[in-house]
């Protein structure tokens, strides 16, 4: 079967600033169906430039498209599109599947694919070949004679096993994600997620059992990025990436026994940084350049309520420890948690620069479809205008602060946290080296962030 398989185009604010990653999920999906021995074509739509055409769509003969909840109206009208032309469409991605009586109701899409579809989608395409009952495919949402219908979940995926993403599909060289100044390829190393945390979806569409490749797989994965596309760094997208400590040591000292020179990004925990430096030690001599902590407050309340466990010692510790050993830290920080006020986002910024780490990110606190802190606010949320879903903008009534004056107060933190010193205006502009900003994109930027 030809199957043709879109990712929806990006809000403009982040393709204005070149936040531009291969779609991991559909490069996985793409190599799963290929292994099947189907023809598969990729289309990513968040480049620039990049317009899906009619023949594209006519040549295929099923469409599937992956969507998260910013892009979600975009991924209906292509899938609209496909349809129009006969095509049958089948959607994926975390909010299809958390909101499916939206994505069902008008027809356009026939099937949505529940969490990971590597083993979903070829079993559905077998089916459909064979003129048999999707009913039959474990991991699918579906109307059957104007019902909603949901089939059992698939079992959880031996990640090992999967294939290597079909890197062939897409033109590599217009990303530009970069780690120390270096084009960057992304690399999964595992799934599911055992926290629990209110803002986050992950743990229940992957599941909550963490899954994790060995440190053969994940280095026989680096060695091709490295030896067959030239890549010198990697970004590990995992949430947990540093779940098992003793793994990341056996990749760290994997990366210097074949010689690698790379440097490279990683998701972690606050607490598994303090718990093991001899990890921390290893990661620095095998290029780590830069972690990700999501640090979100320095307020036992507000942690608890975001469903954190980490305290501000542990974070000072995690940030120390990482600077001691030359690693630079991306910290995470969310504004507007039910018990702020503006006096506490202050001190939230406070922190951020006390912290004084290499990245500080500023995200307002969304309710996304599929968490729990969805589940206690949906009676709040005054708009479902789905792009406005972003981290950047207050969909909820707030109980203390006003929506325009929080947007102001996330525009406030970004520009005192920057501006600080020299290093700091540097370190921005190392985020954002590699994209040509227009006068046209900064405006739309602006506009989205404002309105």
């Amino acid at each position: 079967m030809r199957i043709l398989l879109v990712n929806p185009p990006s809000l403009s604010i982040f393709s204005t600033f070149g936040f531009s990653q291969p779609p991991m999920g559909l490069l996985y999906l793409a190599a799963s169906l290929e292994a099947a021995g189907h023809h598969v074509q990729l289309r990513d739509l968040s480049l620039d430039g990049e317009q899906l055409s009619r023949q594209e769509l006519q040549w295929a003969d099923l469409v599937g498209i992956s969507s998260d909840t910013t892009r979600i109206i975009k991924a209906q009208a292509i899938a609209k599109r496909a349809a129009a032309l006969g095509k049958p469409v089948v959607m994926g991605g975390p909010h299809p599947q958390f909101l499916p009586e939206d994505i069902l109701a008008d027809g356009t899409v026939s099937w949505i694919v529940k969490g990971e579809g590597e083993a979903v989608l070829p079993a559905l395409v077998e089916v459909l070949q064979a003129g048999g009952d999707p009913g039959s495919v474990d991991g699918l949402i579906y109307r059957d004679q104007g019902r909603l219908r949901e089939t059992p979940n698939p079992m959880p995926l031996d990640v090992d096993k999967l294939p290597f993403p079909a890197w062939h599909l897409l033109p590599l060289d217009r990303y530009q994600s970069s780690v120390a100044g270096r084009l960057a390829a992304p690399v999964v190393t595992s799934r599911g997620c055992p926290g629990a945390c209110h803002f986050c979806s992950s743990s229940i569409f992957f599941g909550r059992s963490w899954r994790a490749r060995t440190a053969a797989s994940v280095l026989d994965e680096i060695e091709r990025l490295y030896t067959q596309y030239g890549y010198r760094a990697i970004t590990f997208m995992d949430d947990n990436f540093t779940l098992d400590p003793r793994r990341v040591e056996q990749i760290a000292d994997g990366i210097i026994q074949r010689g690698y020179d790379l440097k490279w990004w990683n998701f972690s925990r606050v607490d598994t940084i303090v718990k093991h430096p001899g990890m921390v030690a290893k990661m620095a001599a095998a290029g780590s350049a830069m972690v990700y902590l999501g640090i979100e407050s320095g307020n036992r309340e507000t942690l608890n309520s975001l469903g954190k466990q980490s305290s501000l010692e542990e974070i000072e510790q995690a940030v120390k420890l990482l600077k001691e050993h030359g690693i630079g830290v991306y910290g995470s920080y969310i504004i507007g948690s039910l018990d702020e006020k503006p006096s506490d986002i202050e001190r939230n910024l406070q922190l951020a620069i006390s912290l004084d780490t290499e990245v500080a990110q500023f995200s307002i606190l969304t309710p996304y479809p599929g968490t729990a802190l969805y589940q206690q606010l949906k009676e709040r949320i005054f708009t479902r205008k789905w792009k406005f879903f972003d981290g950047l903008h207050l969909v909820f009534r707030h109980p203390t602060i006003n929506r325009h004056h929080l947007q102001l107060l996330l525009i406030s933190s970004f520009i005192r946290f920057y501006r600080r010193s020299r290093r700091s205006i540097d370190g921005f502009q190392e985020v954002f080296s590699r994209r040509r900003l227009s006068l046209r994109s900064l405006v739309t930027c602006v506009w989205e962030l404002l309105v």
